[in-house]
């Protein structure tokens, strides 16, 4: 613009010294002006509709999933269907999974109307502990299995029916009554993993009594030929006809008691007969998309704009064109799903947009991190953004921590912002709260609940950071800064391996590796709790934090999000050597070290394991893992008490798996 300019004023003037030859009277030329420069056209903000299901973590508007979402005064709102509040979010709870239309603009998202309903409503039965974390388990409604892992919210109204002071899965089996509930979940093929439980005192599923029917969310998997019962999973449904004289079972939205309703993703409201039967009383599609262009039907064609859904993937199909992806009730078509071969089980959340043919273009995916980062303490000291426990670790919740109050009498112990939260932490309080490193190693904290209970002990659970000592007599360790004790642990067995197994101390201290995650619990009185230090009575190695189907591994499709910063940025050239007893095996993923490992075809496997497996010896050496002999399985490859060795790439994929 310079060159140019300046030409112009130069043109001028030559034009106008030059020419008919004049006389030295003539006047000076006059200054040529240059153009204003065009004043700058701001361009308005381009909004966007996102669409997204996920399950909220926090308030001070609401977050969902990582996202913040602002409530405005024209927000519609809708619980379990019960009508429309404007503006009013004081229903919504941490752990409930929500479906959200909103419009991004400048960054920022509104939204526009907020949905919850549960996925399962009915009695609490078949409760099943788990031995390591009783506060971990799995139980039964309307035979669906429900998983309790690490982030499932109890609402404070199930009661500390066992009188242990917390309130969790075993307060489900306390006394003769069964407690009836309320599941919100993602759903897996036993079930859900429950997000949040809440009791149902109005539900009773009495037959003829309107309103109090149990719940089932589901595909239905099989219709009697005579359309006289259906399955959900296991559940078997009579359909009544009402030629009796009582209600018969309505079927809304199209749908029949015939072949086509097998695959539909329903809502049923069932009774309980005198036989213990369940007899659905209504039969509604359950659909994740609504009539957006008004033809009165919901189909591809209503799939348009930014979208975003959370939960547990149970099938990748990249066979077909487009691939098929399924997560939770969703059934996608996806231009490129190969982002996600291998994280089925897991629970992810992928983010695109959706093609004018309805196809979705994933832009950005990822697993769940998991939260192998665990703290049970008092509180030392608390700040305007923090709090400080006894060991020193510096917590600060967000948006995203899912924070809960259980030491409370109100009903907003979890509806609180992080400053409410802050607000009712004091000095002495017991605090549990759960973390996943990023990539800097700063605690992200996903969960933090302040406890109705008087325990003085103390508790760590993290990677380990270094370890100090030559010896078993004389080693101590690091996890987030505290450094462990265990010179005051006397008894072999509380030396322990990730299984329960005992080590005793010098199989402990054999095993102990940087990296491992590590759980370290002092005295009960608390004397061994003080800062930068533990002094431990029980030390455990541990494999995962109690969370379903977590992996710590992302990926994106997009070069954006492929360049953020993380352990794997470095290229698929770095490599990096693990060992220990490996855990959670499926198909073709496991847990060594709080790490989720894939396992891919050109992963070899050492022949002694092969060997092991089969029962007899082969003529072979190592071998790729899809050229495995006998129809092997991972689970046949790797019990869970023997430890191996495996070189994985930055991205956690097995190159070599060996016998240790």
């Amino acid at each position: 613009m310079k060159t140019l300019l300046l030409g112009a004023v130069m043109l001028a003037s030559l034009t106008a010294c030059g020419g008919g030859g004049g006389g030295g009277s003539s006047s000076p030329p006059e200054p040529v002006a240059a153009d204003p420069a065009p004043t700058p056209v701001e361009s308005a903000p381009v909004t966007v509709i996102v669409d997204i299901i996920g399950v909220i973590t926090g308030f001070g508007s609401v977050f969902v999933s990582g996202d913040k979402y602002e409530v405005e005064p024209d927000t519609s709102i809708i619980i379990d269907g019960e009508g429309e509040s404007l503006g009013d979010d004081s229903d919504l709870r941490v752990g409930m999974k929500v479906n959200i239309s909103s419009s991004e603009s400048d960054g920022e998202r509104t939204a526009q109307r907020i949905e919850y309903d549960d996925d399962l409503k009915g009695p609490a039965s078949n409760v099943v502990l788990d031995t390591q974390d009783p506060s971990l388990g799995s139980f039964s409604v309307v035979q669906q299995t429900v998983v309790v892992d690490g982030n499932t919210i109890f609402d404070n109204n199930i009661g500390d029916n066992n009188a242990d002071g917390n309130i969790d899965i075993g307060d489900l089996t306390a006394g003769s009554a069964q407690v009836v509930v309320e599941v919100s979940g993602l759903l897996i093929s036993e079930g859900f993993v429950a997000t949040r439980i809440e009791r149902s005192d109005s539900v009773a599923g009495r037959p003829d009594v309107s309103d109090d029917e149990y719940e089932v969310k589901g595909f239905v998997d099989e219709v009697a030929s005579d359309g006289s019962e259906f399955r959900i999973n296991g559940a078997t449904f009579l359909v009544v006809d009402g030629a009796d004289g009582t209600s018969g079972t309505v079927f809304d939205d199209g749908l029949a008691a015939d072949s086509s309703l097998v695959g539909e993703y329903v809502e049923v409201k069932a009774d309980q007969n005198n036989a213990g039967a369940w007899v659905a009383v209504r039969v509604e599609r359950e659909d994740d998309f609504d009539d957006d262009n008004g033809d009165g039907q919901v189909n591809d064609d209503d799939r348009n704009g930014r979208y975003e859904i959370e939960g547990v993937l149970s099938a990748v199909d990249t066979s077909t064109t487009p691939d098929i992806v399924t997560i939770g009730s969703v059934i996608l078509e996806v231009i490129d799903a190969s982002d996600l071969v291998g994280q089925v089980g897991n629970i992810v959340k992928i983010k695109g947009t959706f093609d004018e043919s309805g196809v979705l273009v994933i832009d950005q995916s990822r697993s769940q991190v998991e939260s192998y980062l665990r703290v049970q303490d008092q509180v030392a000291e608390v700040s305007a953004s923090s709090f400080t426990t006894r060991l020193g670790v510096s917590i600060t919740p967000t948006g995203n921590s899912r924070v809960k109050d259980d030491d409370s009498d109100d009903d907003e112990g979890d509806h609180l912002t992080p400053q409410q939260f802050l607000g009712r932490v004091q000095q002495g309080d017991y605090i549990e709260a759960r973390a996943f490193l990023d990539a800097n190693g700063e605690a992200v904290w996903t969960r933090i609940e302040r406890e109705d209970e008087d325990d003085m002990d103390c508790r760590i659970q993290g990677p380990v950071e270094a370890i100090q000592g030559d010896s078993a007599s004389d080693f101590t360790f690091v996890i987030q800064g505290v450094t462990v004790d265990v010179s005051q642990i006397i008894s072999e067995g509380d030396f322990e391996g990730a299984n329960g197994q005992t080590l005793g101390r010098q199989g402990f201290f054999d095993q102990l590796s940087v990296d491992d995650v590590v759980k370290a619990t002092s005295d009960k009185q608390g004397l061994g709790c003080e800062l930068d230090r533990l002094t431990a009575r029980e030390v455990e190695f541990e494999n995962n934090d109690g969370l379903f189907g977590t992996s710590s591994s992302s990926s994106s499709s997009s070069s954006s999000s492929s360049s953020s910063s993380s352990s794997s940025s470095s290229g698929e050239d770095d490599e990096d050597e693990l060992s220990g007893l490996p855990s959670a095996v499926t198909e073709n993923t496991f847990v060594l070290n709080g790490r989720t490992i894939t396992v891919v075809g050109s992963t070899l496997i050492d022949d002694s394991l092969v060997e092991a497996a089969l029962g007899r010896e082969i003529d072979s050496d190592d071998i790729a893992f899809d050229q495995l002999p006998g129809e092997l399985t991972l689970a046949d490859l790797l019990p869970t008490d023997i430890v191996i060795k495996v070189k994985v790439t930055a991205d956690d994929v097995a190159i070599e798996i060996e016998d240790s």
